[in-house]
């Protein structure tokens, strides 16, 4: 008797979670509820992939081909943009240059440089306050669709047999998630501002006073982020290992007390748990792949303008160097740094989102 009920207990337990089903459009059900993960894709994903569903993941081959070809359409735009914003800090910078070669002594004076500084900053700030904004939203569209893709791919682990890594890496993604959104907008994006305006101030004033101010600025901004992203893909990748034994030995322990109660029976019972858990993998993988792309999506845009305009700031700066005045040309650097420290921003969100995507549908063994 006691080896029935035990029997009855754990395949009761086996079957949780299938008393969550979804209705596909082929009629079939899955284990696992993904209308909640489809309604939270975000908007840049229903853009570029159109009405996409779960099992749409099963083609990623033809996802990323949609996003391919938004990517190929909006690059010409972007790099519009960026070139309109750099070559008018670039003629700003020579009209300077030629200001100074007119002068007696061959000096630019400085009340040029002052007034060549706060030209570049006015022509750059639209496109800097805008694309800092870009970041802020692909963040927070980030966060917001790890709510609840991150559940969604641990309802999956857990239909898959791997219940207690899943929850692990759902609970380390999300609070990381959290920390770097809170970080990133609360700190990073307005240390970016700080370092424009300090990199700006240090240009239109001698001597180089706010110079060693704009560099710490850049050096906190990058060491928050390589920690909070090490610390994150370190945290996760052992707390999922050690979860994934403890999963291993649960269906081990699972197996053996069907078969050891039931010999007949219960070879059946275990063959069927094993088709579930299959199928319980196959879906996790179809969530996995759709919730690369939606995170592609979000942030396709941001590294597309931020990286533009890092890449056209850094050459203008390259190209006026030998005829401006140092200090203007270390401008045009800066400002293109600071484009680039907001790609990382977005870029570090990215990529723990894709670690946690990765590490939670890979297929494990046993």
């Amino acid at each position: 008797m006691k080896k029935l009920l035990t029997v009855i207990v754990i395949v009761f337990l086996l079957t949780i979670p299938a008393l969550a089903v979804d209705t596909s459009d082929a009629g079939a059900t899955s284990p696992v509820d993904t209308s909640e993960m489809e309604e939270a894709l975000p908007e840049e994903a229903k853009e570029i992939l159109g009405d996409v569903k779960v099992s749409d993941g099963t083609n990623g081959t033809n996802l990323l081909e949609k996003v391919r070809d938004w990517a190929v359409q909006t690059m010409g735009q972007k790099m519009k943009q960026a070139a309109r914003s750099a070559m008018t800090a670039l003629a700003v910078a020579l009209l300077c240059s030629v200001a100074g070669a007119a002068a007696p002594d061959g000096k630019t004076p400085e009340y040029v440089i002052l007034g060549g500084a706060l030209a570049i900053t006015a022509s750059c700030a639209g496109s800097v306050g805008s694309y800092l904004n870009e970041a802020k939203d692909a963040l927070t569209g980030m966060s917001d669709f790890s709510k609840a893709l991150l559940p969604c791919i641990a309802s999956a682990s857990a239909a898959s047999g791997h219940a207690v890594s899943g929850a692990a890496r759902y609970a380390a993604s999300s609070l990381f998630m959290d920390i770097l959104l809170t970080v990133g907008t609360g700190a990073v994006l307005p240390l970016i501002y700080a370092y424009v305006a300090a990199a700006s101030a240090n240009a239109a004033l001698p001597g180089g006073v706010l110079g060693g101010a704009a560099k710490l600025i850049k050096w906190a901004c990058g060491t928050v982020l390589a920690v909070l992203t090490t610390v994150f893909t370190v945290y996760l990748s052992l707390s999922g290992a050690v979860a994934g034994s403890a999963d291993a030995v649960a269906k081990g322990l699972a197996k053996s007390a069907i078969s050891a109660s039931l010999p007949v029976v219960g070879s059946i019972i275990a063959d069927a748990a094993d088709t579930y858990l299959a199928g319980a993998q196959l879906l996790r993988g179809a969530v996995g792949i759709l919730g690369l792309v939606a995170v592609l999506c979000v942030c396709i845009g941001p590294f597309l303008g931020l990286g533009i305009h890092y890449l056209f700031f850094k050459a203008a700066a390259c190209v006026v160097e030998p005829f401006a005045e140092g200090r203007l040309s270390a401008l045009l650097g800066d400002i293109g740094t600071a484009f680039g420290m907001a790609l990382g921003l977005v870029g570090s969100a990215g990529l723990m989102l894709f670690i946690s995507i990765v590490l939670g549908t890979q297929m494990l063994a046993g």
